[in-house]
């Protein structure tokens, strides 16, 4: 029963069905982590969730920020962008169905598997962690977060989204943002939500969200998100793990065995 992490899909169906032939992936027994991202930006977002929710009970996901943009757009009826690539979605007859399923997806996961003859602890989202927060504060806040949006997605996805160039006066929308958009903190320990380069090119005064000690990592062993690709998968340190490496962008698509950090690649089919 090994554990592939993979990262954003983004629409990429060909791309993502390629990369489960050449892991292998059995739906009966194998699970698959997604950091986030699955729709958007590639030609094939429809196929990809259809995919995904056939085969729920072997998936474990967390929500990206183009997943929320989605949700907004499907909820709150929003015209989607032009460079968006989710319309075939958006007319699907069962496009309920799957918005309703993402909304029940958490923005954090964790999960207990066997490494190295041990038990090891493995923690998932799309951005980014404050540094501050443990492992128990941001799963209760991701489960506040979706209770919030179950309740009410029309309202609490335009807050998110009224919200999203600064700071809210609600807490939670402030995790939102920093699950599912950081890449960069300034020294203040606000995220620059407007960067989007690599680590060579980051002001003086920020750094990247997992440079300094996570409280998290207290009770987590390893850690893997996506959303920032000019990373190309190098984090620096070795127990937390990027896993967007630009599939969308015409560059590739990584899978990882969580078991033994093997790496399996597709490159990418889009221009």
């Amino acid at each position: 029963m090994p554990n592939y992490a993979v990262g954003d899909i983004q629409g990429c169906f060909l791309e993502f069905k390629e990369g489960l032939e050449l892991i292998k992936f059995n739906t009966s027994q194998d699970f698959l982590w997604i950091t986030g991202d699955l729709i958007n930006k590639g030609p094939d977002s429809l196929k990809v969730l259809k995919y995904v929710y056939a085969n729920r009970k072997s998936m474990h996901l967390v929500l990206g920020n183009h997943d929320l943009h989605f949700l907004n757009c499907f909820f709150n009826k929003r015209p989607i962008r032009e460079e968006d690539t989710f319309g075939s979605l958006m007319k699907y007859k069962k496009v309920f169905k799957l918005a309703n399923y993402l909304l029940n997806q958490p923005f954090v996961f964790s999960k207990k598997i066997f490494i190295d003859k041990k038990i090891q602890s493995v923690g998932m989202v799309h951005a980014g962690i404050p540094m501050h927060m443990s492992l128990k504060k941001v799963e209760i806040l991701s489960r506040l977060i979706k209770i919030k949006l179950l309740s009410s997605p029309e309202k609490y996805l335009k807050s998110i989204f009224k919200n999203e160039e600064g700071f809210a006066e609600e807490f939670l929308i402030d995790a939102v943002n920093f699950f599912t958009r950081a890449r960069v903190v300034k020294g203040n320990g606000k995220p620059d939500f407007s960067y989007k380069g690599n680590r060579k090119n980051i002001a003086k005064n920020s750094f990247p969200w997992f440079d300094k000690k996570l409280k998290l990592m207290e009770d987590l062993d390893y850690l893997v998100f996506g959303h920032w690709a000019a990373l190309e998968g190098k984090t620096g340190i070795e127990n937390i793990r990027a896993l967007d490496t630009g599939c969308c962008w015409g560059k590739e698509l990584t899978f990882l065995r969580l078991e033994d950090k093997k790496e399996f690649k597709v490159q990418s089919r889009q221009k």
